[in-house]
Order: structure tokens, then C-alpha cells, then sequence
């Protein structure tokens, strides 16, 4: 039916209003329609513990057995104990609730109820001798009004800490030995107490003392959050700061207690020994007072034929006057054979910890007239688990939340209406989600997704334990107002409900076997059905079918026919933890057994998902192992191409949590597990998978096919990954490869090798040239830097392009790179080659590159030298050699003129003549073409300048070739020779005198004027 669908049959906000955490909270007719039987055992007292005994008891059998058991001295304590939230207070108040319907005589008994929320120092002395009559206790009564009116909170802080300082001043600590003796005394404890400086710090706000005052002064608000009714380590003065404005007795305590446990706690002992003696000196009341208005207390009421029936909520709340009450509480009625006070039972809630505490004078008298204490820490158990209870508490919250506080107020001493009564949806939902014995319906509950909550929320330590306040608090509460929208709009169970009710260690999870087929089948609710089935279905212990009902009301879908059937352990209870590790033949009668470290292994990734538990470092590290090895067998170093890698774990493709990432996994101390290529989500199916790997891993049959398909199928997907990641490794990514090659070409520009301009096959062959025949070649004269750029280069060339080589390429035969990746390097080298200029930050260059370039920062300048360069030798040429001038011409004249100059009688000397003819020979031989082809370049150079690229690359070009020794053979010669005429033209002038003279100056001058029309008929276009 639609109508069931999201249905609320509750208001939030009444819920809020009527369901509290607190005995003390609800209203007399809210207490009744919500109280339950408790779980409560009797507990014999065995020195200073509690051994429980027997069967549990009812609430009835203590207020029998408080009304009715004798004691021989006429003062009965009835302690009822228990942990904070284990309902101490509720059975107080319930034994109040039902004095008077079961006390017979109700005229003898004086009853006084000491309240939770009202424990101020005045309330109570109110409250004890509210209706006894006497000069003594009116005093008594006028004095704490007086003083509560006229003291603050603040102003009572202040008085206890100086009140605890002149305590513990004067005590000598006589008869104590040990560390302890030396915190007595004005020299102890309390000189440190003395200190304003520590003083200002232990009247914190948060610290006990103010607190405290706080208390003593006003009754505690409904609701208020408790703290240890006492001092604790965190009151102490031990992370105070500036504690150099203490004084230095106060500073050696403050380093004495910091740095000694043990003291600590002899510190705290003794500060709460001394408290109820500081708060008496506070309150001037002095000891005693109290006691004996309580004996004054008893003797009147002893004179009117009444027992006094005390009734205490919260024993260890009454702070201040503890010591002196107890002793009231305790004091004989009977004394030399006939009765002084009036007879007095006391009904008493204190917490486990805080009895054990008490006074060795009450806990004596406690098992010399009872013997034995109500002790409501009263766990469940596997064989008492406690179902049909715990339903019978929560439904009648659920009810009462239903029905709310003003018509349960309205229905008074009547009988507890029932909401589901008339709800039209009432049977469907009861056979659906059940109901209390009392008629109640657990909706949205039922007795599988209570138990499990309540298991959920209970103490780890102590998983059976069952405290009323937490149920109430943690499951009750948050499920009818937190989560109320999320059904309401079908979104409920949701993240939120597995945040909070984590699957408790006594429960069976949900299989992974289970798990992993609603998530094959269940593509849009997969985890709300999980929970459903682990919840509402106690973990699928009776398939995968959920009741129609639940599933509208849910607003799931009903699974398709027949899916049911596929499930591998669709028709029984999952596996238990003793039973992981076992094959599934296991239920036909044949087991296979797992080594014990794969037991453990298999049980803990069962449980990573089951249980949310972090998957274990060893465990993990083992599953990280296979899949990335797997992924290395099956990769084949040819997308892209490069040389096969051994020892790959090394190389970047390590077997941890940067490779491979695991929710849930424990990682210590991995940084770019975030980044990790690989990564598994905490799943059923992942969990299935993994446990197929160290299945197989340890040779068992029981692997699934499916799953080893998978490990095939993810080693094929992350090839391209594990390629990166060792890329990255070996620092020979794409981008890295493009500078390695763009370094490498200018490595063989600045050899000569190439240059911008050149083809992509001619750049490539330089490129990955390692330069070994580079350094002995006879090429032209370089610049001094260009020189030094290009010998540190060559010194890390042979580096450089190895990396090259084994990033572009595969290895044949000996291991060497003989085969490069075209189709990869062809890009990567045009990618390269559009961008001649070297600005690399050191921080972005590859480790393997930088060896090579230390010095091409000064690459610009290098190329800038080298033109000049060639621009002074064409200079030098020119003015000798004027552009149009052939070569053949120039050589053919300084022949001739050589030959005339003979004639003539102008030898050169020997070493000359030698040098003239040996650079006329060399010259003859060289391309004297390259002249005007270098004027040429140098001019396009020039006329790129306004633009930085283009010149940079005409600039390259221009200075890169290695045009050997021509150009400077040719300089040589004409230098050689132009200095050869001017000296023959001297030495012609010095002869110039004689006729003879006369005769050889002017055979020089015909000489001169042969070369200049030699010269000049010889001009040819070039």
C-alpha cells in the first residue's frame, strides 16, 4: 500500500518533547507510560567489589525488600549501583512513585526525597530537616539562607581554594611515608594553592572548583551535563602558562607534579580528602553540623512514631556534607536496649566507582545490615540476549513519542493509551516490523535493527551491556527526530545511519558474498538495501528477501525474480568470523584449511567492508603486490615504445599506496596515496576480489574465474599507468624527452652538427648522435665561450642521449638502444626543434639533462660572440676581397704579381715566400663562394633583428655551420699578401735615391699598377 511509504506516524518535535535522557526529566505520568522492567541483580560485597549473584529481580522485589528487610540497628542502606545511565535514578524514582500504593502505613513513615537536580548545599539541608522542628535547626536553616544570599558563585571559589590551602597547610601529614609525606605541610601542596598566580588558573571556569561553588549555590539545571564530582588531573596546574610569574616554591610544584604521575594522583587524593573539611570552613558550618542536625532530625521524628524513608537520586551530587550525612545515615536508632532516633531507611543511587569509594565505616555498616547492594550493570549476554527486553523498553518510548507528553498527562493513573490502536496500517505493520509484548509497535524498528542498534552504541569493552540512557540518547532519540526527514522523504537508512551505527563486533555483518550481489543488481539503492538487510534482516539470516511492507516503507524496489537464487549464500546466515578462511565446501562436509596468516588476512578484508575496519598494512601491502605485478607481466614497453625496465619497483611502480590506492586502507607515512592510479573502493565486490587474490596466492582452488579475469582486465587497463608512472621515474614523460631533444640539438649546433632549418630526419639523426667523433674534427675557429659551452656540453652529452635513446626506443641483442619510436619521436622532436633558445628554470630541467647544459643560460650570448665573430672576419676579407671579385682571379694575380715582383729584383724572405706559397696553394682548393653566401646570412640575420624568434633561429643557423678553415684561409692569404706589397712599396722609397734605385722603385710602381688592373679586369659576378 502507498500509504506506507515514508509514513511518520510521530512528530519530531513532540518526540524531542517527550522522550528525555534523564530520570529526573519526565513528567509523573510521562515516567509511567515509559518505564520498563530493569535489568537488576543483587551483588554481594566482597571487601570493596561488587560479585553478582543469582537471577535478575524486578523493581517490585527491591521496594519489597527495601520496605521490609529489619535492620538490627535501625539504620538500613540499600545502595543501588550501577554505571552513569544504567537507570539508578529512574529505580529511585520509580520506588518513589510506588510507596504509596504499596505501603501499608503510610502515616508511620516520614518520606524524603533527595532529588538529582536540587543538590545545593541549601536544598538539601532544606530537604533533610524540612519538616523537623527545633531552635537548633531553624539556626541551621536561617544560616545557609543567609550566607547562599549573600555569596556568589565567584566569591565561594575564591574561599575554597584559600579553605583547601589552610587545610592542607595544617595538616603535618604525621604517619605518612613515601612520596606523599612531602605534599603536606606549609611547604606542600598547599603553598601552591597559596599562589595567586596558580589560584587565577584552578578558578578557571572550566577547572572543578568554580564548578563546584556553582553547585553548592544553586540546584543544577535538567539536562545539565555532569562532570566527576570531584578533582581530576585536568584540574591540576600542570600546563599553566607563564608560570614565571609563579613564585618559585609554587614553580618547583608546578615541574615536580608535571613530570610525576604518581604524584599527580597523590595530589588529586588529597585534595578530595580534604574538600568536604575546605567546603564546611567555606560555609562556615564547621564538621559535624550536619551530623547533628540529622541526629536532631531523628530524635524528633523518633518522638512522633515515625521511620524516616530517605531517597536519593544521585548520591555523589551531594557534595559538602557527604561524609557527615552518611554517618547520619549509618547511626544506630537502637542503643542499651531501647531506641534514641527514629529508625531510617535509605535508598541510595550512586555509581559503581564513587561506592567503591565511600567510607569504610558505611561500607562496614552496609555488610553488617544488608550485606549486598542493587547492582543494574546487568549486561546481556549470547545466550540471554536480551531482544524481547530491549524491545519491551523501546516501545514504550515509541509509544509515548507517538502519543506525546500532554495526552499522556491528560490520561493520568489511567491506563497507557496505545497509539497503533487506530492506525489503519496496524496489522500490516506489526507483522511487518513487529511489536512489544506489550502491544507496541517498533516501527521503524524492528527486534533484528533494535538489537543491533543497541549493540551498535553500547561500549566497546562491554558490547552486551545494555544503559537505558544511551539507548534513549543514541538510538532512540536520533532515530525519531535526526533521521525523521530521511524516511519521511525515502532516503532512509542513508550514510548518516552507517556513521552511527557501526556493525558491533557481537553481530554478524553482512557477507561480502551478499554485499557484492546487491551491488551487481541494485545499481541506484545498493547501500540503503545493505543496510536494510543487515539491520532489518539480521545480516540476510534468512535470505536476501525483505518483507514487501519494509521495503515500501523504505522506498526500495523489490529485487528482480529469480536474482534471489544467484546469490552464493543466499540461503543461509553468512559465515561467521571462526569460519573465514574456510573454502564454501566447507558446509558439504569438505574443508580446505588456510595458513593462519591467511586466515587472519581474509578475515580482515571480510571485515574492511562487513565492519568498516581498516584494512592493515600487511594485508594491504600484499594485495598492492599482486595487482602491480600483475600489471608489469602483462605490459609489453610498446605504448609507447621504450626499453623494458628491470626491477620496476624501483622505477616508479613501487607496491604501496602511491601506486595503489585503498579505502580504508592504514597508510604510514606514503605521500601521493591520494594521487594513486589505481584505486579500490571499500566494496563487497572489491572485498570478494581481493580475497580471490590471496586465495590464489596461497594455491587454493576456491578462486572465483571472474576475478582473476578482473586482475587481467586491470593490469590491461593500467599498463598506460605503470608507462607513466615510470616515465615520471625515469624522468622521460613527453615534456621531459622534449627538452632532453631540444638540449641535444643545441648541443649539435653549438658542434656544428645542426641547425635550424634542417630536415626532421637530418635533426633526429643529430639528436640522438651521443657526439663522440664530435670533438676531433677540423672545423673553423670558435669564440673562447662557444668552445667552453660546447666541451662542458659534450661531457654530459653521451648521458643525454642514452635517456633519449631508452625513452625513444627498445634494446636488441646486447642491451643497447638500436631501434627508436619514430611515430613517438618525430613529434616530440618537432616539438623541440620550435624552440632554439635555452630560458629552463634549473627546478624544471630532468636530472639527466642538466649535466649537459650547466652553461647554456649563456646560450644567447655564446651565438651573439660568434657573430660578431664571423662579422670581423668578413670584414677583414672584404676590404681585400671586394664583393664581385672571383676567387681564381685574386689568386692568379697575386701570382703574377708574385712572378713580377721577381722580375724586379723584390725577393720576399725564405719564411715568407714559404707562408705565401703554401696559403696560395690552400686557398686554391677552397669554395671562395662562401664569402659572399656568409655576407648574405649575416644580412638576413640583420634584417630579422625587429623580430626576436626569427632572429634567433637565422642567428643560430648563421653561427652553427662549420664552414671550416676556408673562410679563414682565404683572410690569411689576402692579409699574408697585402702585407707583402706594403712592404715591397718600402723598401721601393728607401731605394729610391740611387738610379739604380730609382730603376727598382719604379718597376714597383708598374707592379702596383699591374695588380690594381689585374684586380680590376678580374671582377666576375658571383
Amino acid at each position: 500500500m502507498s500509504e506506507f511509504r515514508g509514513m511518520l506516524c510521530w512528530d519530531p518535535a513532540t518526540a524531542a518533547n517527550t522522550i528525555g535522557t534523564e530520570a529526573i526529566s519526565p513528567s509523573p505520568a510521562v515516567f509511567r507510560a515509559t518505564h520498563a522492567p530493569l535489568r537488576i541483580k543483587r551483588a554481594r560485597l566482597d571487601g570493596r567489589q561488587l560479585v553478582l549473584e543469582g537471577s535478575p529481580v524486578d523493581e517490585r522485589a527491591v521496594l519489597h525488600d527495601f520496605l521490609h528487610h529489619e535492620s538490627n540497628t535501625g539504620a538500613l542502606l540499600m545502595p543501588i549501583v550501577g554505571e552513569s545511565g544504567s537507570g539508578k535514578s529512574h529505580l529511585v524514582r520509580w520506588v518513589r512513585e510506588h510507596l504509596r500504593l504499596v505501603d501499608d502505613r503510610p502515616e508511620s513513615r516520614e518520606v524524603i526525597y533527595l532529588e538529582k537536580h536540587r543538590t545545593s548545599l541549601k536544598a538539601v539541608i532544606q530537604s533533610l530537616i524540612a519538616r523537623a522542628d527545633s531552635d537548633r535547626l531553624a539556626q541551621l536553616k536561617s544560616e545557609i539562607e543567609r550566607f547562599t544570599a549573600d555569596v556568589d558563585a565567584s566569591v565561594l571559589a575564591r574561599r575554597l581554594v584559600h579553605a583547601l590551602n589552610e587545610t592542607l597547610v595544617s595538616e603535618t601529614g604525621k604517619g605518612v611515608s613515601g612520596p606523599a609525606r612531602q605534599l603536606f605541610g606549609p611547604h606542600g601542596l598547599g603553598a601552591l594553592l597559596d599562589d595567586p598566580h596558580v589560584s587565577e588558573y584552578m578558578l578557571r571556569p572550566d577547572k572543578f572548583i568554580p564548578q563546584l561553588a556553582g553547585h553548592l549555590l544553586r540546584d543544577r539545571t535538567k539536562g545539565e551535563g555532569e562532570r566527576p564530582p570531584k578533582f581530576t588531573v585536568d584540574d591540576l596546574p600542570l600546563d599553566i602558562t607563564d608560570v614565571s610569574k609563579a613564585s618559585s616554591l609554587a614553580k618547583k610544584w608546578v615541574q615536580v607534579l608535571s613530570s610525576k604521575a604518581d604524584l599527580q594522583e597523590i595530589a588529586i587524593d588529597l585534595l578530595n580528602q580534604h574538600l568536604e573539611a575546605a567546603i564546611n570552613r567555606s560555609f562556615n558550618l564547621g564538621m559535624g553540623r550536619l551530623l547533628e542536625a540529622m541526629t536532631l532530625v531523628r530524635e524528633e521524628y523518633h518522638r512522633q512514631g515515625k521511620e524516616i524513608v530517605l531517597l536519593i537520586e544521585d548520591f555523589a551530587l551531594i557534595q559538602g556534607v557527604q561524609k557527615d550525612l552518611l554517618d547520619a545515615l549509618v547511626e544506630a536508632a537502637y542503643r542499651e536496649g531501647s531506641t534514641k532516633l527514629a529508625p531510617i531507611r535509605t535508598l541510595m543511587a550512586v555509581t559503581t566507582g564513587y561506592f567503591r569509594d565511600l567510607p569504610e565505616t558505611a561500607l562496614t555498616r552496609v555488610r553488617a545490615t544488608l550485606g549486598y547492594a542493587y547492582d543494574l550493570d546487568v549486561p546481556f549476554s549470547q545466550e540471554d540476549t536480551g531482544d524481547e527486553q530491549i524491545a519491551e523498553f523501546v516501545g514504550r518510548y515509541l509509544n509515548a513519542a507517538r502519543i506525546g507528553s500532554d495526552q499522556l498527562e491528560r490520561a493520568g493513573d489511567n491506563e497507557v493509551p496505545n497509539a497503533c490502536t487506530l492506525c489503519p496500517l496496524q496489522p500490516r505493520c506489526h507483522d511487518s516490523f513487529g511489536a512489544s509484548a506489550d502491544g507496541f509497535g517498533l516501527y521503524p524498528f524492528n527486534r533484528a535493527a533494535l538489537t543491533r542498534a543497541v549493540h551498535s552504541t553500547a561500549s566497546k569493552a562491554e558490547p552486551w551491556s545494555f544503559v537505558p540512557r544511551t539507548v534513549l540518547g543514541s538510538v532512540v532519540r536520533p532515530i525519531l527526530i535526526e533521521h525523521a526527514s530521511k524516511l519521511g522523504c525515502g532516503e532512509f537508512p542513508d550514510a548518516a545511519f552507517r556513521e552511527e551505527f557501526q556493525t558491533a563486533a557481537i553481530d554478524q555483518p553482512l557477507s561480502t558474498a551478499m554485499a557484492e550481489f546487491v551491488e551487481n543488481h541494485d545499481a541506484t539503492t545498493a547501500e540503503r538495501r545493505k543496510l536494510v538487510l543487515e539491520y532489518w534482516g539480521d545480516s540476510a539470516a534468512h535470505g536476501l528477501e525483505i518483507d514487501p511492507a519494509l521495503l515500501e516503507a523504505f522506498s526500495l524496489s523489490p529485487m528482480k525474480a529469480g536474482d534471489v537464487s544467484s546469490a552464493e549464500t543466499s540461503p543461509s546466515r553468512p559465515q561467521s568470523r571462526a569460519d573465514i578462511g574456510t573454502s564454501p565446501s566447507a558446509t558439504k562436509g569438505k574443508t580446505q584449511t588456510l595458513p593462519t596468516s591467511a586466515q587472519k588476512t581474509l578475515q580482515n578484508i571480510e571485515e574492511w567492508v562487513t565492519r568498516k575496519d581498516d584494512l592493515k598494512q600487511d594485508y594491504a601491502r600484499a594485495i598492492r603486490t599482486i595487482v602491480a605485478t600483475a600489471v608489469v607481466q602483462r605490459y609489453r614497453w610498446n605504448a609507447p615504445l621504450m626499453q623494458p625496465q628491470t626491477n620496476v619497483r624501483e622505477k616508479g611502480w613501487p607496491n604501496n599506496a602511491t601506486v595503489i590506492g585503498i579505502e580504508g586502507s592504514a597508510v604510514s607515512g606514503i605521500t601521493g596515496a591520494d594521487s594513486a592510479p589505481i584505486q579500490f573502493k571499500r566494496s563487497a565486490t572489491n572485498s570478494r576480489f581481493f580475497q580471490s587474490l590471496i586465495r590464489a596466492q596461497n594455491g587454493l582452488e576456491q578462486v572465483r574465474g571472474e576475478d582473476i579475469r578482473r586482475l587481467a582486465t586491470v593490469a590491461d587497463q593500467y599498463a598506460e599507468a605503470l608507462a607513466s608512472k615510470v616515465q615520471r621515474n625515469l624522468e622521460i614523460t613527453d615534456d621531459d624527452l622534449v627538452l632532453g631533444l631540444r638540449a641535444s640539438l643545441l648541443g649539435g649546433a653549438l658542434a656544428g652538427q645542426c641547425w635550424p632549418g634542417m630536415s626532421t630526419e637530418e635533426l633526429l639523426a643529430a639528436a640522438v648522435d651521443d657526439g663522440g667523433e664530435w670533438g676531433s674534427s677540423n672545423g673553423m675557429t670558435r669564440p673562447e665561450r662557444w668552445m667552453d659551452v660546447l666541451n662542458q656540453h659534450l661531457t654530459g652529452r653521451k648521458e643525454l642521449v642514452d635517456r633519449i635513446r631508452t625513452g625513444l626506443g627498445i634494446s636488441q641483442g646486447t642491451g643497447a638502444v638500436k631501434m627508436i619510436d619514430a611515430a613517438r619521436a618525430v613529434p616530440l622532436l618537432e616539438k623541440a626543434a620550435a624552440n632554439w633558445s635555452w630560458d629552463m628554470p634549473a627546478s624544471k630541467v630532468p636530472e639527466w639533462v642538466k649535466p649537459a647544459v650547466r652553461r647554456f643560460p649563456s646560450w644567447s650570448v655564446v651565438v651573439d660572440d660568434q657573430l660578431k665573430a664571423l662579422q670581423a672576419l668578413l670584414r677583414e676579407i672584404r676590404v681585400r676581397q671586394p664583393r664581385g671579385v672571383a676567387g681564381k682571379n685574386t689568386l692568379a694575380s697575386i701570382r703574377t704579381a708574385l712572378d713580377r715582383a721577381r722580375e724586379v729584383s723584390l725577393s720576399l724572405p725564405t719564411h715568407r715566400a714559404r707562408n705565401l706559397e703554401d696559403l696560395l696553394a690552400r686557398a686554391s682548393t677552397v669554395d671562395w663562394s662562401l664569402i659572399s653566401t656568409l655576407e648574405d646570412e649575416l644580412g638576413k640575420t640583420l634584417d630579422t633583428e625587429r623580430s626576436k624568434a626569427p632572429r634567433l633561429a637565422s642567428a643560430i643557423r648563421t653561427a652553427a655551420q662549420d664552414r671550416g678553415r676556408s673562410l679563414e684561409v682565404i683572410r690569411d692569404l689576402l692579409c699574408e699578401a697585402d702585407e707583402w706589397l706594403d712592404e715591397a712599396l718600402k723598401g721601393a722609397e728607401i731605394r729610391a735615391s740611387s738610379s739604380a734605385a730609382k730603376n727598382a722603385a719604379d718597376g714597383v710602381q708598374e707592379l702596383l699598377a699591374d695588380w690594381q688592373s689585374l684586380v680590376i679586369e678580374g671582377v666576375e659576378v658571383q
